[in-house]
């Protein structure tokens, strides 16, 4: 079944658009009508019925919903869809922008949710050529399981009639020295097999699960977002800030820290897959403490007064000493226990955060006086089994809080009366054993010369990053904007590096390496990728690149690529 679904650029793909809207349903057929690549054929539908009768027609391959139609409405309307064509990828195109509606039509198989007004034409084709790739990915998955379950069934049963004919043989005739060795052994290869099977099933239901987590994680990301928005929105607003160097400075800061907590979110996402550890650092209490009151400061400070409430945070830090740990799980832990503060207040109210030294741990204590919690709730809070999905306001983030705790040997408690605010206590080991010295970071690589580069890459700000880093160093710097434009400048003049992006139109990253390096063997290739912590973790390097490099990146890690090859 996976084979009725083909690569996007073979031939025209046929759209069916389900949309009361007559003006919003031209207005996507136009949008498709642009593509040149990939082409696509469009089909219209009003009425939920309506679709319905045209998708068991056939010949539909991807379908664009909305979810709000004359008679259907909300996810009844994914689920009657589905049902008539359940092999088909659907992304929901609507005007509902409940996140509740969102995430349940997720969860129901749909592959994308689009809030009209806020798609273009760019991302609409990329979502369509997403979706079509997921769902064939999902079919073949799910073909491969049964297959795999097939196989597992069949097995057992050669297995328990080898086991009988083994069995018979012995009782009846008392000889079978020689077929009892050769099932044994037969025996041991296919619970070999099995176990190879069970272990490929397990990583499987891994990634699935992440399936699970999507909330917290939107929610995780909403929160490293909020800091970028918020200072980047004040410093366009008010230009009269950049004329203040030390305003200015302070709010980039906070927007590069926001920016580091995201790329350290991703590979945690990762890291859950692939059951990688943090990196330990030794770490300065005040500064986590400081950085998570700045992190926090739109929430609490320009949300708050924007509803009509008043929050105040003060900090009473003694002298404690360093603890050892992964500074962004640590961030992330206190942002998450200053959220929930936040959210407790409902008009006016103090937090006060403090840090102390008690035997060989140090304790952060976050005390607020909003309105608290009752027995049950406080007990289900301490409790990590009931902190994977947000029962109530009090309760969420905590199984990020959980989870970095257990991480750094910590300790979580929480004392709290409702009307009379909550107090909790976050305990850390000062001193980790059998602790690994901490590596010092390696200065900044100086450039040897300057180099004249060819940049590939189809997002346009990140060439615009790329061109801003490599004249740091007075590089010549030429872009593309995919893999053809650029092997097409190679060919037309001489490079001494080039830097591509994995995943570009018309000739991928890979593909400008091979073809780099069959007319000038001698010209370094460096892969720039989103997913270059994963290919490093498994050996992974494609012909022709001599170095990856994982996004985001800094000029450190440039330079230090640029040298080394």
């Amino acid at each position: 079944m996976a084979e009725n679904y083909r690569a996007s650029n073979d031939v025209e793909i046929h759209v069916l658009i389900i949309e009361d809207n007559e003006e919003h349903a031209q207005l996507l057929e136009k949008l498709l009508a642009s593509s040149e690549y990939p082409r696509f054929r469009v089909s219209l539908a009003h009425t939920a019925a309506d679709g319905v009768k045209k998708l068991k027609t056939g010949g539909v391959e991807m379908v664009l919903l909305d979810l709000s139609l004359p008679d259907s409405h909300g996810a009844a309307t994914f689920d009657m869809m589905i049902a008539a064509a359940p092999t088909l990828p659907i992304v929901i195109l609507s005007g509902i922008s409940d996140v509740t509606v969102a995430i349940e039509v997720v969860q129901h198989g749909a592959q994308d949710y689009l809030v009209k007004g806020h798609v273009d034409n760019h991302l609409l084709l990329r979502s369509i050529q997403y979706a079509i790739e997921r769902k064939r990915g999902e079919i073949a998955l799910r073909e491969a399981r049964d297959e795999l379950d097939t196989r597992v069934r069949e097995r057992t049963g050669e297995l328990l009639e080898a086991n009988s004919r083994l069995y018979a043989e012995i009782v009846e005739r008392k000889r079978a020295e020689e077929q009892s060795l050769e099932s044994n052994r037969q025996l041991m290869d296919a619970l070999a097999e099995l176990r190879a099977m069970q272990q490929d099933l397990v990583r499987r239901e891994r990634l699935q699960a992440l399936g699970h987590m999507a909330d917290g994680i939107a929610h995780e990301f909403n929160n490293v977002l909020t800091p970028i928005v918020g200072f980047t929105e004040q410093l366009l607003m008010h230009g009269q800030l950049l004329a203040s160097p030390e305003i200015a400075r302070g709010y980039i800061q906070k927007i590069h820290f926001a920016a580091q907590l995201g790329a350290s979110a991703v590979a945690r996402v990762r890291g859950f897959v692939r059951a990688k550890a943090g990196v330990f650092e030794t770490l300065d209490v005040t500064k986590i403490i400081e950085t998570a009151v700045a992190f926090t400061e739109p929430k609490w400070k320009g949300e708050a007064l924007a509803a009509g409430s008043s929050i105040s945070i003060a900090t009473q830090i003694g002298e404690v000493p360093n603890v050892s740990g992964d500074a962004a799980r640590l961030g992330d832990l206190l942002a998450q226990v200053l959220f929930n503060s936040i959210r407790s207040i409902s008009r006016r109210g103090m937090i006060t955060i403090a840090a102390e030294e008690r035997d060989s741990e140090v304790a952060i204590i976050v005390q607020d006086d909003g309105c608290g919690m009752n027995e049950d709730v406080r007990h289900r809070c301490l409790d990590d089994k009931y902190c994977l999905v947000p029962q109530d306001g009090r309760l969420r983030g905590y199984g990020i809080v959980h989870g970095a705790l257990a991480q750094h040997g910590g300790r979580l408690e929480i004392e709290s009366q409702e009307g009379r605010g909550t107090r909790v206590v976050i305990s850390i080991p000062s001193v980790f054993k059998n602790e690994a010295p901490v590596a010092a970071l390696a200065p900044p690589v100086a450039p040897k010369k300057a180099l004249r580069i060819l940049v590939a890459d189809d997002e346009p700000m990140i060439r615009e990053v790329i061109q801003m880093y490599l004249s740091e160093d007075n590089h010549v710097v030429e872009s593309a904007v995919n893999g053809r434009e650029a092997l097409e400048k190679f060919m037309e003049s001489d490079y001494d590096v080039v830097l591509t992006d994995r995943s570009m139109p018309e000739l991928n990253g890979d593909e400008l390496a091979v073809a780099v390096k069959k007319h000038r063997p001698n010209v370094p290739v460096i892969l720039l990728t989103g997913f270059g912590e994963v290919m490093k973790a498994e050996g992974e390097r494609p012909a022709g690149v001599d170095a990856i490099i994982a996004k985001p990146f800094t000029l450190d890690v440039l330079r230090t690529a640029l040298a080394k090859v």
